[in-house]
Formats: C-alpha cells, sequence, structure tokens
C-alpha cells in the first residue's frame, strides 16, 4: 500500500493524486520555500481534465452544469412554493425564467458562429417568456403591451449596431456614437411603451432630457473619428 509523501495519507493503487492535499502518487513533498499552487505536482485532478478539454467540450460542459443548477432550482423553488402555500403560484415565474435562461445559454452554445440564428431563437424565446407571464397573471397582457415590444427594440437596435459595425470602413469612435443613439432610441422606445400602456397616450419627458444628453455626446465621438480618420494622430488630437 502506497502512502502520501506530503501528508502519509493511505493512496489506493489506482490513485493519481492524493485526495487530501492534491499531490501527485510517488512525488515529493512539496518544499517549504516553493507556494503550493506553483508545484508542478500540486494539481487538482479536475482542473487538468478541463484544461485538456477542446472549447466544444468545454462549452457542453458548461451547458450541463448550468443545466443541472437550473433544474435543481425549478425543483427546489416548486417544493418551497408547495410546501408553504400548498399551491403553485410564484414559483411558476421562476420556472419560465430558468427555462428560458437555460434556452438562452442553450443559444450561444450551439450557434455562436450563426449571429442571425441565435438572435432569432433568443427573441422568439424572451417573447414566449412574456407570453407564459400573461397567461400566469389572467388578462393583464402586461407582456404584449409593454415586456415584448420593449425586447423587440433592444434586439433591432442592437442588430443595427452590429450591421453598422460590419460595414464600417474604419471602427472606432464612431461605433460608440452609434451606440449612444442606440441608447436615446431605446430610452425613448421604452416611454412610449410605456405611456401607451399607463395612460393610453404618448407622453415623452424623461427620456428627451436622455436624449437631449446623449446626442451631443455622439456628434462629439463623431467630430473625433472624423478628426482621426483625416489623418490627425490621437496623442495630437487630444494634446498628450
Amino acid at each position: 500500500m502506497e502512502y502520501c509523501k506530503n501528508c502519509e495519507v493511505e493512496l489506493d493503487d489506482d490513485m493519481v493524486f492524493c485526495p487530501l492535499c492534491g499531490l501527485r502518487a510517488g512525488a515529493e513533498p512539496i518544499s517549504v520555500n516553493i507556494p503550493k499552487e506553483k508545484h508542478p505536482d500540486f494539481r487538482d485532478k479536475t482542473l487538468n481534465e478541463i484544461e485538456n478539454l477542446s472549447l466544444i467540450q468545454k462549452l457542453k460542459l458548461i451547458w450541463k452544469i448550468s443545466g443541472i443548477i437550473l433544474i435543481s432550482g425549478i425543483i427546489i423553488t416548486l417544493a418551497i412554493n408547495f410546501i408553504i402555500s400548498h399551491n403553485i403560484n410564484w414559483a411558476k415565474y421562476n420556472l419560465i425564467a430558468s427555462i428560458t435562461t437555460f434556452a438562452n445559454i442553450s443559444f450561444v452554445i450551439f450557434f455562436r458562429k450563426k449571429p442571425l440564428i441565435l438572435s432569432i431563437c433568443s427573441l422568439t424565446s424572451l417573447i414566449l417568456m412574456f407570453l407564459m407571464i400573461d397567461y400566469f397573471n389572467g388578462d393583464s397582457n402586461w407582456g404584449i403591451k409593454l415586456g415584448i415590444p420593449i425586447v423587440i427594440s433592444v434586439y433591432v437596435l442592437s442588430l443595427v449596431i452590429l450591421v453598422l459595425i460590419r460595414i464600417s470602413n474604419q471602427i472606432g469612435f464612431n461605433i460608440l456614437a452609434v451606440i449612444f443613439i442606440a441608447i436615446a432610441s431605446l430610452l425613448l422606445c421604452i416611454e412610449i411603451f410605456v405611456s401607451l400602456y399607463s395612460h393610453h397616450i404618448i407622453i415623452l419627458k424623461w427620456s428627451l432630457i436622455a436624449g437631449a444628453s446623449l446626442m451631443p455626446i455622439s456628434g462629439l465621438l463623431f467630430f473625433v473619428h472624423y478628426k482621426l480618420k483625416m489623418g490627425i494622430e490621437l496623442k495630437r488630437f487630444f494634446h498628450i
């Protein structure tokens, strides 16, 4: 029977590492002058296995671990809800949110090289989530009138930014300017949808103030990008 030379734990014949300290079987004890984490033999077996995985295998591992965590959370919250209330009410929202989260993790992992399919699937899952929330709430139509329009606005503006990045000949401060304009547009859309949902008319207040604050910043960024594009060096432009 072999023993660990570092902590004297008894090792089985098929053990490669000590289960207590992680030292390789048969290796000499770690010197006090060498940090354990830097010792070549002091490596966790799990970390070694993860490092040897390919990118696809690592992504599948993340996918499986995420599924286990989310399914465990669903079961626990359903059980707690039923034990406390003798019914399933608030836990069903966690159920639909967890399913949507797992679906989006799956889309990112399996469609990461197909952004269009990824966006369509992700948007569809979120729309279904809001429809389910409306179904659970009865006839509130919160998801149809407010949640879905806002989510679609986010995806459309994000798609516009990605398209502009792809077709842009020079990427720099111009992309930041476009992002600020997209944020201002999103805030405007949010206030429009919220006012229609709450008052059935369009009332614009804070989104106009936010947009008026962001537009000059975007203009300045476009100006800086234009100057740099004309050949002026960044250090010279900012007097560094």
